[in-house]
């Protein structure tokens, strides 16, 4: 990556909409040329994709909260993983080594909710333990410094 793709890059990840003529005028480029560099940072997987924010507090899922997940023994890892992809709640997952297996970010309307989705984690999905704390707020952290290694 040289220089410019790092601009073009940075300036897509604050905002995935803009176009090729706003690109370009930042890097002094043709429009042209921006497309096939970012076709091409696309094609290495610099760029994973464009998508939509979503605003779980205004769809009314305002009880943020991270569970550290231990599975019972014997439970197949991949068909856990899977499943995740079928429970609502769950919105974000990470494999962990150490003292539990996976680290949920669940999202729920009310205690009441995250209530019935433990249960259901502990009854359906072979979770032995969880150990769970409320989100206060989340601190946005700007993936785009990451470019800041390649310069």
């Amino acid at each position: 990556m040289d220089r410019i793709d790092v601009q073009l890059a940075t300036a897509l990840s604050h905002n995935g909409r803009a176009t090729f003529q706003e690109l370009g005028a930042l890097v002094r480029l043709s429009a042209n040329t921006v497309a096939d560099r970012v076709r091409r940072l696309q094609r290495e997987g610099v760029i994973a994709g464009f998508s939509a924010v979503i605003d779980e507090r205004a769809l009314g899922k305002k009880l943020g909260v991270l569970s550290d997940i231990k599975l019972r023994e014997g439970v197949e890892r991949v068909a856990f993983a899977e499943s995740l992809t079928h429970i609502p709640q769950v919105i974000g997952a990470l494999r962990l080594t150490g003292e539990y297996d996976y680290q949920l970010h669940i999202v729920c309307q009310d205690p009441a909710e995250f209530e019935g989705l433990v249960d259901r984690l502990k009854h359906d999905y072979g979770v032995a333990s969880l150990n769970s704390r409320l989100i206060l707020r989340e601190v946005p952290v700007d993936k785009a410094k990451l470019l800041q290694v390649v310069r």
